[in-house]
């Protein structure tokens, strides 16, 4: 017989959810204080006249932006090459399924989420220059409202990559989990820094990266320490 899934490959879906809910609920309802963070937070980087990090610095967008990026597409191609080639020779694919698919419906999601949440990027607000009202996700948009900032897509990418967490043997998913948060905090920092995102929206985005990866965990369970599929 089969020995028992760990339970570390059965994480409960409820937390993540709840903080899903949480962010959204407390950035997107008015009276609740998170308008205020948002601006309290944001004020860090911006001096009333200009963003801490000049919108197109190639040292910010190399360091923070393209970098980044960059090492993530790698990873994901050397990850789907290994993973066609153990699907090929037979060998244990799962956990580089895993990868990809966290990778993949984590920043499908947060992009195509944008497209109909109607929220507005620092840099579109007249708070900080910009044209419109800074309003919340809840509440009423006026037509041509710009669609484009809630949840963070940038910063999806890095914090898909908690994923390793549960495809990382035990010992070393430390180590995974804090460098898909240190990865996603670091690029969501930069578009805050810029003018690109406010708090909620990269908050949002790690939150929801937690659902999706528990979701898939649930689904696929890479199972690295426990029996093989």
């Amino acid at each position: 017989m089969a020995s028992p899934i760990p339970s570390a490959e059965r994480p409960s879906l409820l937390w993540p959810s709840l903080a899903v809910l949480a962010v959204v609920g407390f950035f997107g309802l008015p009276g609740l204080g998170g308008e205020r963070v948002d601006l309290w937070f944001q004020g860090f980087f911006w001096d009333g006249k200009a963003w801490l990090i000049p919108h197109e610095a190639p040292w910010g967008r190399w360091l923070a932006y393209d970098g980044p990026k960059a090492v993530i597409i790698l990873f994901a191609v050397a990850t789907l090459l290994l993973a066609i080639k153990a699907t090929v020779t037979g060998a244990a694919s799962r956990v580089l399924w895993f990868n990809l698919a966290c990778l993949a419906a984590v920043s499908v999601l947060c992009t195509q989420l944008r497209a109909w949440s109607q929220m507005a990027t620092p840099l579109d607000l007249k708070l900080y220059g910009g044209v419109w009202e800074h309003l919340l996700l809840f509440q009423a948009k006026p037509s041509g409202y710009p669609s484009h900032a809630f949840p963070a897509g940038h910063a999806s990418g890095g914090f898909a990559l908690i994923c390793l967490y549960w495809s990382w043997p035990k010992a070393r998913r430390a180590v995974g989990l804090c460098f898909g948060l240190g990865l996603g905090l670091w690029m969501g920092l930069y578009q805050i820094a810029r003018g690109e995102h406010f708090l909620s929206h990269t908050l949002a985005t790690a939150a929801l990266a937690w659902l999706v990866c528990v979701g898939l965990v649930r689904w696929i369970r890479p199972q690295p320490d426990g029996p093989q599929a």
